[in-house]
């Protein structure tokens, strides 16, 4: 059955509901509120405006907010009929999943909207291919949106296959910024920070996945070795951890925790002379999704390069003081996230080494669907997260590609599926061992015979199944095939269609 397309105003009769997004970045973008003031301003045919603005300058003619919580941003890309915004990938991508072809202004480095023009270089490549409206002038934006007035905005199925086509203009795009950017030295703060000759640096692997792919009981597994240890998705330390004061995977919260206690003492004289909501600032100017361009170039502009420079020498700092507290040699890392992964690469003092983790998209997605509990969350009951099975296949299709390239960077990679370390437990183990750079160990992990009950380790953030204490059972989890709705899981098939076969994933799983 094919899908219906947005039902959007026949042509002739306005907006019916504007949403102009200039993400979360830091940096004002004036120029698009102003531009958007002097149009409004002309009697423009809007029924319905919602501004998100971040630092910008108010607009004067409609009411704007600084930022929207996602699940009211998620809403408003779904019930908007055009979209305005900047050119972030990652808003650019939520457009598309929904169906909506957005006029896109890309922020400059000349007018200090941003660390450099990737936005621009990105946006023209996909404008090439028709992905977006782009408007690089007041008058050619001013264009854009009297013929959405007039004629409607374009139609596009919410799922039939162009999302899939999208996200194949955004890895050729991807990949001609990456092209030049591959033969690049993997220390761009080498001229910045001085190191001794005698500074060993801090062997971190790395588990680079999709969340809900199956990181969070690898790590546990790896963290038996007595040469690895574990400390769970450090992306989310600050605030997790030393903000919210969740439960360690020992189950203590994390302030209560001996070994975190430690780590801070040996870091900064204790948590207490760190301010977590300052850190958890340097992170977001530094680790977020949308510096993913950023951090690919060969130069790092001098803003982003502060911003990099600064939290990374914080990052080395907690990561060797781990280090000495746990006597492990090398940290295990489950954080992630793609922009995680090229800041570690970043800072001298780390030898980043990257477990690239695929999981059955279908899989995935029956994941994030599913009602769970955070058991690590003290003082109230929260849910995690759960997201569109349209926007997890998206996501699958970025995050797979990016790790996929990452030994094009110069870093150390090794691509392991799920469902084979389930087939093999302790061969996929003994295989990440050496990749660690360490020799397996005699013990088998995951003997059939008597389940194996580990203790939690001290990972921040993961899988609530952490903190169960329950004896470790591997087994394919194929419930998606049953559980996850036929439409959605076929949508999800569509949309990674472009890189599901590479990992032989076949489209009936």
């Amino acid at each position: 059955m094919t899908p219906a397309p947005r039902r959007l105003p026949e042509p002739g009769v306005g907006i019916e509901r504007l949403f102009v997004s200039v993400g979360t970045d830091f940096h004002r973008f004036d120029r698009l509120m102003r531009w958007l003031d002097e149009w409004m301003a002309a009697d423009a045919d809007v029924h319905h405006v919602v501004v998100q603005r971040g630092t910008s300058v108010e607009p004067t003619t409609v009411t704007s907010v600084d930022y929207l919580q996602r699940g009211r941003l998620i809403s408003e890309f779904q019930d908007a009929t055009v979209v305005v915004c900047h050119g972030g990938p990652a808003t650019i991508l939520e457009c598309r999943a929904n169906g909506l072809v957005p006029i896109v202004v890309p922020r400059e480095q000349r007018f200090s909207e941003h660390v450099n023009d990737h936005q621009v270089d990105f946006c023209e490549r996909l404008a090439a291919h028709g992905e977006i409206q782009l408007a690089r002038t007041k008058s050619e934006f001013f264009r854009l949106l009297d013929l959405a007035v007039e004629r409607g905005a374009p139609e596009v199925a919410v799922d039939d296959g162009h999302a899939a086509i999208a996200l194949g203009n955004f890895e050729d795009a991807m990949i001609d910024l990456l092209g030049t950017r591959a033969a690049s030295t993997p220390a761009a703060l080498a001229e910045v920070v001085e190191l001794n000759a005698d500074d060993e640096k801090i062997p971190v692997l790395f588990i680079g996945s999709v969340p809900r792919s199956g990181s969070s009981l690898i790590s546990e597994l790896l963290d038996e070795h007595p040469h690895m240890v574990n400390i769970g998705e450090m992306v989310h330390m600050w605030q997790r951890g030393v903000i919210d004061n969740d439960r360690c995977g020992c189950g203590e919260p994390f302030s209560d925790c001996d070994f975190w206690t430690k780590v801070g003492e040996v870091a900064f004289g204790g948590w207490k002379n760190i301010s977590g909501q300052r850190m958890r600032t340097l992170q977001q100017r530094a680790d977020r999704t949308r510096f993913v361009p950023a951090l690919l170039t060969p130069r790092i502009s001098r803003q982003m390069l502060i911003s990099v420079h600064q939290y990374g020498a914080v990052v080395a700092r907690v990561l060797a003081a781990v280090r000495e507290v746990s006597g492990a040699p090398i940290i295990v890392d489950t954080s992630k996230h793609v922009s995680t992964a090229l800041l570690l690469r970043q800072i001298p003092q780390i030898d980043l080494r990257v477990v690239h983790l695929i999981r059955d998209p279908r899989g995935v997605a029956h994941s994030w669907s599913k009602q769970v509990e955070r058991p690590e969350v003290t003082g109230a009951s929260v849910e995690m997260d759960r997201l569109h099975p349209g926007r997890i296949g998206l996501r699958w299709l970025w995050f797979n590609w990016a790790f996929s390239n990452m030994d094009r960077l110069g870093v150390p990679s090794m691509t392991i599926r799920y469902e084979d370390f389930v087939a093999a437990p302790q061969d996929s183990l003994n295989q990440m061992f050496d990749f660690g750079g360490v020799d397996p160990i005699a013990e088998s992990l995951v003997a059939n015979a008597e389940p194996r009950v580990l203790d939690g380790g001290h990972s921040v953030s993961g899988n609530p199944a952490r903190l169960s204490r329950k004896p470790v059972e591997i087994r394919a989890d194929e419930g998606w095939k049953t559980g996850l709705n036929p439409r959605m899981r076929n949508l999800v098939t569509l949309i990674t269609k472009p890189m599901r076969r590479r990992y032989h994933y076949p489209e009936g799983g």
